[in-house]
């Protein structure tokens, strides 16, 4: 029996799907929907109270201890970072602000323009310090972390991994995917959807299991002194990616790893990006801003939809 819940954490909508042959789930979805909202509760940029909020306000005040939620979580960045040569950057706080992302995206009027001052280039992600045998972290003045999707995707794998136990299950936090076993035997559909035509699908994916990502110039945008913004920082520029992609879909295995290989790749556009795939054994699609497809990979296509 396939059980459904669906709810809104992490700023997005999030939707589970159990294969159990009980009917009495309800308990375990309950502490799904808990685990995110303990998790955007610790680890909200948003939330004045969230333990990454007071870390942000003590940089530069020396070592500060934080929860073993947040310790992890800003381990898991600093690596992706690592990983990824500062393509993906937690450090970006006031480039993010000073493009007018300074709030939950829902309260930003995406018809006006939101002003905010300028700002440099940041990556200081390689100047937080930790340590490890007290559980604290410190930050340089001027640094300030936003998780963004990567605690997201990291929560997403969590819950994922936690519910399988109770049978094959698939966990979307708005598209960022984890699934574990195959309901009844058969692959997880999970469509691709066009980000220039909204009632198409570029394709359905047929998901045995791992993860998938996306990431689009296209979700999260809005107006900045008569420019459109949107919430994918370059910590190169400092300013909005103006590579050639807008929407990056990735494979891999973990949600983890999905998200942030999608940003990365759509931060080095289209050439450079496929050959980060590539190197990494990692399958996508890439849609460039003319809405041109480029397959990286042999994806596991489940059914192509015409294109009208």
């Amino acid at each position: 029996m396939l059980h459904e819940f669906h709810f809104r954490a992490m700023n997005t909508d999030v939707g589970i799907w159990l294969w159990n042959p009980s009917r009495q789930v309800d308990r375990l979805m309950q502490h799904a929907m808990q685990r995110f909202e303990e998790a955007e509760a610790e680890l909200s940029r948003f939330r004045p109270d969230s333990g990454l909020s007071r870390l942000n306000a003590a940089a530069g005040l020396g070592p500060q201890t934080v929860s073993p939620l947040l310790w992890t979580a800003l381990n898991r960045a600093v690596e992706a970072a690592r990983q990824t040569l500062g393509l993906f950057d937690p450090t970006v706080l006031d480039l993010l602000r000073a493009a007018g992302y300074d709030r939950s995206f829902e309260l930003l009027d995406s018809s006006s323009d939101t002003l905010g001052p300028s700002a440099k280039p940041s990556c200081g992600w390689h100047q937080i310090r930790f340590y490890d045998s007290v559980g604290q972290v410190e930050l340089p003045a001027g640094v300030g972390i936003d998780l963004g999707g990567i605690a997201k995707g990291w929560t997403v794998d969590r819950v994922a991994v936690s519910l399988a136990t109770h049978g094959p299950v698939l966990v979307d936090a708005g598209g960022d995917i984890r699934a574990v076993g195959m309901p009844g035997g058969e692959p997880w559909p999970v469509a691709v959807q066009d980000p220039f035509d909204e009632t198409r699908d570029c394709a359905v994916l047929a998901l045995n299991g791992g993860a998938v990502a996306t990431s689009s110039i296209g979700r999260r945008r809005w107006q900045r002194n008569g420019q459109t913004m949107h919430h994918l920082i370059d910590p190169r520029t400092g300013q909005p990616s103006d590579s050639d992609l807008h929407t990056v879909t990735v494979l891999a295995d973990t949600a983890e790893e999905a998200e942030v290989s999608a940003k990365t790749v759509l931060m080095l556009g289209t050439q450079a990006g496929a050959s980060w795939l590539k190197r990494r054994d990692l399958r996508g699609l890439l849609i460039d801003r003319r809405g041109r497809e480029h397959s990286v990979g042999t994806l596991p296509i489940y059914t192509m939809l015409e294109i009208a």
